[in-house]
């Protein structure tokens, strides 16, 4: 797994490819604190081109969605029809923490429409 840090609409943008796993979520989680100690009360995660969430992606997600929840939101942008099931089955996509997009261009909209709460 290989993950970075970049914006979108000046929002932070943490974009990853691969799998999330037990391997790789101490990465995400890193950059998800670098992201949180921004300022910006919203997060966008890019999973165009993640294959895989295991139980630790999961961890980090939420936790991160914990950490933003009074503020702001995550935007998650673009998962594949198997980690969206996924999302869908552990609650994620019917938690206010988060939400779902097709894409980027998407994404940003929500920020330049004012749905920043």
């Amino acid at each position: 797994m290989i993950a970075r840090l970049a914006s979108l609409g000046g929002a932070p943008l943490l974009i990853a490819n691969g799998e999330i796993d037990h391997e790789s979520c101490g990465a995400v989680e890193k950059l998800f604190e670098e992201a949180v100690l921004q300022g910006s009360p919203i997060l966008f995660l890019d999973l165009s081109e993640v294959t895989y969430i295991d139980s630790g992606g999961l961890s980090v997600l939420f936790s991160a969605g914990r950490r933003v929840r009074d503020a702001g939101w995550i935007g998650l942008v673009a998962p594949n029809d198997s980690v969206r099931r996924l999302l869908e089955l552990v609650g994620a996509l019917a938690d206010p923490a988060f939400r779902l997009f097709a894409d980027r261009t998407e994404a940003e909209r929500a920020l330049t429409e004012g749905d920043t709460a």
